[in-house]
């Protein structure tokens, strides 16, 4: 299944309220994903779950990941921004 598939999936996952799954999907897709727009936008995501289940730390380490690698990249599409954008929102919440 290619990365764009597997991050829906987990988006379906996190739908169906089976927010486990998806964050193990999402870790996954992280750790097989070279530096790109799919990357941030699981980070964003995988980030606001944590943050959603309490785990602040590591929440605050993933959406530094993600706003991190999006300044990095040359590439930053409307989907990007707004991951983005909502990531820095839950590290000011989480702050």
């Amino acid at each position: 299944m290619d990365g764009e598939l597997r991050f829906r999936k987990a988006l379906m996952q996190a739908d169906r309220g089976d927010g486990e799954a998806a964050k193990a999907t999402l870790r996954d897709l992280v750790d097989h994903l070279e530096a790109s727009s799919l990357k941030v936008r699981t980070l964003a995501v995988l980030g606001d779950l944590l943050a959603s289940d309490g785990d602040h730390t590591a929440a605050r380490h993933v959406l530094r990941e993600a706003v991190g690698l999006a300044e990095s990249l040359d590439e930053a599409d409307d989907l990007v921004c707004y991951e983005v954008n909502r990531a820095r929102n839950v590290l000011e919440r989480l702050a």
